[in-house]
């Protein structure tokens, strides 16, 4: 880690000097009144500092990572056409399951499922059956704790913000507190209490396990608790440590991945494994479903993660764009971002079909 400085008239001269020179993603080291205004140092990452330089190493790990992305993509398309080689009275159902970017082996493990003497339109309602079926969700909980995690810029503050939102529309801002463990991040603390203001709710903040139990125990007669945590990478294994041990010392909870649906499939299925390995997952929220050309890849790694959506995030409102997870509408949705993917591609909408569905 190196330290870089920061002087601004004031603190928030300062803060958004930082903010537009390096983002969100850095570790504030100290912040003190000086002759010409206020002094910040921050800690960042080397290749934060130095972007132009880059390890060896590192760029060997990527270039391995693209030749394995290339690897996969011929796979998929190899697979795609051995499924309809297997089962020609079944093309509709494969260039349906590809239109939705449906990870080819679970595309064929569903169509394994259908029997090939029935008609197009009793296949068609056996697949979405068994979509609805294998896209698990869970209610949406309205008391205990809830915690929520995730890499960084994955949406973890602005959904407890639209969570808070929801709660406080349908139930009483009494009822609810917020906690964020998120101390070292620049203004992590203070956005999450710009919500809690808005909202007039409480937020409190816990730098370590021990003060987040006994603010656990203290705010014991709320009747909802919303815990925010630090964002961590997916190679941070000393971020999943940190969490394992918050998490370790403190009684049972939700604890939902926040998930970014943008990400490509094979990122989407890393994060979830790695949050899976050292957490007792129970959810998963998934965000920037408005920023999705497809869905399938966030399908795909709920079929085969099996952990059940709790809410969907689809734009930046707040209050406003979170659903309660159901299978129905992201089929639905997932459908009708695949017309209009196929409508931007030069062969047209022909293979999609020019009605919706049936989405029971």
């Amino acid at each position: 880690m190196k330290t870089k400085t920061f002087i601004g008239a004031d603190s928030t001269q300062a803060m958004r000097k930082v903010k537009d020179a390096l983002g969100d993603d850095v570790t504030l080291l100290s912040c003190r009144r000086v002759s010409n205004g206020v002094e910040i140092i921050v800690g960042v990452e080397a290749e934060a500092v130095a972007p132009s330089y880059q390890n060896p190493r590192q760029k060997l790990r990527e270039e391995l990572h693209q030749t394995r992305r290339e690897l996969n993509q011929y796979a998929r398309t190899s697979e795609w056409a051995s499924e309809r080689a297997k089962n020609p009275s079944s093309r509709k159902l494969v260039e349906f399951l590809k239109a939705l970017d449906i990870e080819p082996r679970i595309a064929a493990a569903l169509l394994r499922q259908i029997p090939q003497g029935e008609r197009m339109d009793v296949q068609q309602e056996m697949l979405h059956s068994m979509l609805r079926r294998a896209l698990r969700t869970l209610p949406v909980p309205r008391e205990g704790v809830t915690a929520l995690v995730g890499p960084a810029g994955a949406g973890k503050t602005s959904s407890i913000a639209k969570i808070t939102a929801d709660f406080v529309r349908n139930g009483k801002a009494d009822d609810i507190a917020l906690i964020t463990t998120d101390t070292t991040r620049i203004a992590a603390e203070e956005q999450l209490r710009i919500y809690g203001n808005i909202f007039r709710v409480p937020v409190h903040a816990a730098s370590n396990a021990h003060e987040a139990a006994h603010l656990i125990n203290m705010l014991s007669n709320k009747r909802y608790l919303l815990i925010d945590t630090e964002g961590v990478g997916i190679r941070d294994t000393a971020g999943l440590e940190r969490l394992q041990s918050l998490f370790g010392a403190l009684p049972d909870m939700d604890v939902f991945l926040t998930l970014p649906a943008d990400r490509d499939q094979h990122t989407q299925w890393e994060i979830t494994q790695r949050f899976r390995q050292a957490l007792p997952l129970n959810g998963i929220v998934a965000t920037n479903l408005d920023q999705c050309v497809r869905l399938g890849a966030l399908m795909s790694v709920l079929i085969q993660s099996r952990l059940p959506a709790v809410w969907f995030s689809d734009g930046t409102r707040i209050p406003g764009n979170l659903k309660a997870a159901e299978s129905k509408w992201i089929i639905a949705e997932a459908i009708r971002l695949a017309r209009e993917f196929k409508r931007s591609q030069p062969m047209g909408d022909s293979d999609f079909g020019s009605r919706r569905e049936a989405v029971a």
